[in-house]
């Protein structure tokens, strides 16, 4: 016994107080999580259920984004390429390949589709079944439509946010590695960006441009990714069909990081890994490097220490 305990105790290290009441708190509501979902038909229309299923989905993609980082953007437009063309492939294509004419993509995030039954008839007998349709996976965001008599939820795929997330990340941690760079030149830490308009211009556009993307590459890409989302929501309604979100996210996202790049003369940079987030990776976490790439990588840090500084005396002018 004396053995075993040893073992959970190096195993688990020091117990507190606050751990075992995190842990009996944690997995009691997992457990009613799970009895809510096995028990009561449709429960997605309850708070509780949809609620902590959104929690559990917004951890997943944290953990996700801080366990897989880009350092260029060449693989995250690989990736959302691909994605976009099995997007579309899986909502628009395949109703014309199945026998009745039904999503598979539809199909497979609502578990089987809607109900088949008139509402009215649902209403009145809820558990047949016609009436049970499919319940979202637990693998992506639903909202309840709160104004909308015919009930249902809006869903958003946990993909649908991981993967524009990459190029998200990807775009802050360049903004910080520049800003960081900058200050270990002796700057200020402000991210001049070359792409932003003249605003001394007068035109309400070009100042409107500027202070949307002077602070570099992040703010722009959140700006479009908002964009995306708010267009593949207007075409669920238009269209009133489901949406493949990527087919407006990815345009959006990466559309919005390429031309960013391509203004500031930054592309090639940013497409085959910036020298800065090397360096600054380096300085924060000492990288070990090679010893037949010691001198380059020594070389790339003083060109981004000096980069910096001409940043700074640019923006100082």
């Amino acid at each position: 016994k004396g053995r075993c305990l040893s073992c959970l105790w190096s195993f688990f290290g020091p117990l507190f107080p606050v751990d075992i009441a995190a842990m009996i708190i944690s997995y009691g509501v997992g457990a009613t999580w799970l009895w809510v979902a096995f028990t009561i038909p449709h429960p997605d229309t309850i708070t509780f259920y949809w609620l902590i299923q959104d929690i559990f989905g917004l951890c997943m993609c944290m953990l996700f984004l801080e366990t897989i980082k880009l350092n260029a953007i060449k693989v995250g437009a690989v990736l959302l390429v691909v994605a976009f063309f099995y997007d579309i492939f899986f909502v628009f294509v395949t109703p014309l390949l199945t026998k009745h004419g039904e999503s598979i993509m539809v199909n497979v995030a609502t578990s089987g589709g809607p109900p088949k039954a008139d509402p009215s008839w649902c209403e009145k007998y809820p558990f047949t079944s016609e009436c049970k349709g499919g319940d979202p996976l637990p693998m992506l965001f639903a909202i309840p439509r709160l104004f909308d008599y015919q009930g249902g939820c809006s869903m958003l795929g946990l993909g649908d946010i991981v993967l524009p997330g990459l190029l998200l990340s990807f775009a802050s941690r360049y903004d910080e590695s520049k800003r960081l760079m900058g200050l270990v030149a002796g700057g200020s830490g402000r991210v001049p960006n070359n792409a932003c308009p003249d605003a001394g211009s007068g035109k309400a556009a070009s100042c409107f441009l500027c202070c949307c993307c002077r602070n570099g590459y992040f703010g722009p890409v959140v700006v479009a990714y908002a964009i995306g989302l708010f267009m593949a929501n207007a075409a669920v309604y238009i269209m009133e069909m489901g949406q493949p979100a990527l087919l407006y996210l990815v345009p959006c996202c990466l559309g919005t990081m390429v031309y960013m790049g391509y203004k500031a003369g930054e592309l090639k940079d940013l497409w085959e890994g910036p020298r800065v987030i090397r360096a600054a990776d380096r300085l924060m976490y000492g990288e070990p490097h090679v010893e037949n790439a010691e001198e380059e990588d020594q070389g790339e840090e003083r060109q981004v220490l000096e980069d910096g500084m001409c940043n700074e005396e640019a923006e100082m002018t």
